[in-house]
């Protein structure tokens, strides 16, 4: 009976061993996968300056998830780690073109896929904006990096992996048409290069991490001025931290302009 139960206990721990290896496999084949998008010819051209190519680029939410050098954007027990890199140290490492590809499309410099990069709302980034946004990483100084350690995978992130579970914005069909030049009234192009990564129009939208509200009744529930507090500084009405929110506007929507923020509230409220 005992060797009976030895060969069952055997049994069960191989094919445990057997589960994790082919887990740990296709996950590895799921990150390494390689996207055949080119990386097209882009020059940078703005007679922008610095202190507006800043501004925009900040508007376009790069310091929201990667911080002056780095940040954690998520950090789950059993999930994993996933660090947004120190842009000061990573974006000499890319061509112009490649630095494009990587915003538009999500592939990395070695075509594999970024995650949680929101390339289906930067392919609407207009050129001159595209060229701000690479004239604004040009300028930075090198920094050390904020947080030690790169984007690591537990053993529940490495089960969504290998299902395919884990969005990766490059497996998108994308249509990049993006315009020459950033609009005059900037109301739905700030809707779809930025706010649209997280919320929805008019239906809440949940994400791995949040549950986002709808757009249309939050804008036209605020008032102008409390709609500028929001963007300014991230604060719902009373003063209510929004976690995300609050640390993505402290980061980047502060940059915008009265009158840009004006025209996202006109947007976002009187659409049908």
């Amino acid at each position: 009976m005992m060797r009976i139960v030895k060969i069952i206990l055997a049994a069960v721990v191989a094919i445990c061993l057997i589960a994790v290896a082919g887990v740990y496999v296709l996950s590895e084949m799921r990150l390494s996968r390689t996207y055949d998008v080119a990386a097209a010819d882009f020059t940078v051209k703005t007679t922008l300056s610095a202190e507006e190519a800043e501004r925009r680029a900040r508007t376009l939410m790069c310091g929201g998830c990667h911080h002056d050098a780095g940040y954690v954007l998520l950090d789950e027990p059993g999930v994993g780690r996933i660090v947004a890199p120190n842009l000061t140290r990573f974006a000499p490492m890319y061509s112009d073109a490649e630095l494009v590809r990587l915003i538009r499309h999500g592939v990395k410099k070695d075509g594999t896929g970024a995650v949680i990069m929101p390339a289906s709302n930067f392919a609407n980034i207009s050129d001159d904006d595209m060229a701000a946004i690479i004239t604004w990483l040009r300028s930075l100084k090198q920094l050390p990096d904020a947080v030690e350690g790169t984007t690591q995978w537990g053993p529940l992130g490495r089960i969504g992996l290998a299902l395919d579970k884990i969005p990766f914005e490059a497996d998108l069909p994308a249509v990049i048409t993006p315009a020459a030049t950033r609009p005059a009234d900037i109301g739905e192009y700030a809707f779809k290069t930025g706010c649209g990564h997280c919320h929805n129009l008019d239906t809440a939208k949940q994400s791995e991490a949040f549950l986002a509200p709808a757009l249309k009744p939050l804008a036209q529930s605020y008032s102008a001025v409390d709609f500028k507090t929001l963007l300014r500084t991230g604060k719902g009405v009373g003063g209510r931290d929004l976690g995300v929110m609050t640390e993505v506007s402290q980061w980047d929507f502060s940059h915008f302009t009265d009158v840009e923020i004006e025209q996202i509230q006109t947007y976002l409220a009187r659409r049908p």
